[in-house]
């Protein structure tokens, strides 16, 4: 390492590696941003140059090849992410993969196999867990402050989907293959299953895509490269609790954008939290009681008139908390478990490949562990 910092490469050179990656890894004072690819090889061309990223490649085999990396950051389209993962593995470099891990859970669990054999720090971007109220959430509910949790109502849902498929997330034939389900689905099945520390069991699942106006269901898809634009499910867990999920990118969101809701009801109240481009907030409610707010630190209050924008809804991009960061620190100074890895993702990808299988045959599918 030049001046004793860490050479992180990465792969891919989209919108969300310059909202996201290069913003943070810029700030963090142990990281040399030092190759970056792309398949024309042109947007990490400007990328390179817009953050003085040493050198660009088109190529990911050449970039692994030619540097010598201590981490890699995969931040390309999904049905890529376990070829370019299982490559780095057996190089020896530390990785830290977009979310879905990959395209389906025989791929996920190849690649956490390969890693932890080769003995990889691995990561994956899973943002919502540094969200403040998620972590408090998470608290309250390790504390019982709601007694015991009997029900669960998820929603991640947003816009962009609605004048068509979003680009290659929305295509099947070009790593889209979950929709909105790896999109969306897997910060929301994440979430769910961090703050209870407890993994879904079974789901019962319908899944539709919107074409020419009218919503289909996933079965009736017959040759259209869409992917899922809406998915409904309802989940168990082995404690009891019944939940229901839904996500979308075609649901109307006024000036919100996007919206997270996730309401917990147990034996002795009820928890939701509430997070949008408008802000974040956190509600209790015992027994009878009126509804009150949960303080948070380090957190943008949920105004309804305020104007949306990207740090109200993840104030934490920029700071040490930030995934990428706690990533590139077990780099640097030991293996950490303060952030989501390679199991937490396999453990995701199962529910994501029962969801889909139940909307194909109708019926409830059981988890295998």
């Amino acid at each position: 390492m030049s001046d004793n910092k860490l050479k992180i490469g990465i792969a891919g050179a989209g919108s969300f590696t310059e909202l996201w990656y290069l913003p943070a890894l810029e700030k963090h004072p142990d990281v040399e941003l030092t190759a970056i690819c792309s398949p024309s090889g042109i947007s990490a061309e400007r990328l390179a140059e817009k953050y003085e990223i040493q050198r660009s490649y088109q190529s990911y085999i050449e970039m692994l090849d030619t540097e010598q990396l201590d981490g890699l950051c995969i931040v390309t389209p999904n049905q890529s992410h376990s070829e370019i993962a299982l490559e780095a593995s057996r190089r020896g470099i530390h990785i830290l993969c977009e979310k879905p891990l990959a395209m389906n859970r025989d791929e996920a669990h190849v690649m956490l196999e390969e890693a932890d054999k080769n003995g990889i720090l691995h990561a994956i971007n899973f943002t919502y867990r540094e969200n403040p109220a998620v972590k408090k959430l998470k608290e309250l509910l390790a504390e019982n402050q709601i007694g015991e949790i009997y029900e669960g109502r998820f929603h991640y849902t947003a816009c962009y989907g609605l004048s068509g498929p979003p680009g290659w997330r929305g295509t099947r034939s070009t790593g889209g293959g979950g929709g909105v389900l790896a999109d969306l689905g897997s910060h929301l099945i994440d979430m769910v299953q961090y703050v209870l520390k407890e993994e879904i069991a079974s789901v019962q699942s319908s899944l539709s895509y919107l074409h020419e106006g009218r919503l289909k269901r996933i079965n009736d898809m017959g040759d259209a490269d869409q992917s899922v634009d809406s998915a409904m499910f309802n989940a168990g867990f082995p404690s009891g609790l019944h939940a229901s999920f839904f996500t979308s990118w075609i649901s109307p969101q006024g000036n919100r954008n996007q919206t997270i809701e996730l309401t917990f009801y147990g034996s002795e109240g009820a928890i939701q939290l509430h997070s949008s481009e408008l802000g974040i907030k956190l509600q209790i409610a015992l027994g009878n009681e009126p509804w009150t707010e949960v303080e948070l630190d380090a957190v943008w209050k949920w105004e309804e008139g305020a104007e949306p924008e990207e740090d109200r809804f993840r104030p934490w991009r920029l700071t040490e908390t930030n995934e990428i960061w706690k990533w590139a620190d077990s780099i640097k100074n030991g293996p950490s478990t303060d952030y989501p890895d390679f199991a937490d993702g396999y453990s995701v990808q199962k529910v994501i490949d029962a969801v889909l299988e139940s909307a194909i045959h109708g019926k409830e599918i059981l988890i295998e562990k």
